[in-house]
């Protein structure tokens, strides 16, 4: 499931830098729903890279947590 997940991050992230990208080079505003959904990637990459940066964090100062067990490698 995490690899289904990572999946359509990465398709979306790709699709809306690419869109934007091509609609700078022509010089045409970005479409709402693109602008959003970049908007929506963004927010999600910040929020998952705090809250990972604050388990390593506590993990470095000595707090043992209980973390989840994956069953299948991710690679």
């Amino acid at each position: 499931m995490t690899e289904f997940f990572i999946s359509m991050y990465a398709l979306l992230a790709m699709f809306v830098l690419f869109a934007m990208q091509r609609n700078q080079r022509e010089q045409r505003p970005n479409p709402q729903m693109v602008t959003l959904v970049g908007w929506g990637l963004f927010s999600l990459s910040s929020t998952l890279a705090i809250l990972l940066g604050a388990v390593v964090l506590a993990l470095m100062l000595g707090l043992h947590m209980p973390l989840p067990a994956f069953d299948a490698p991710l690679f």
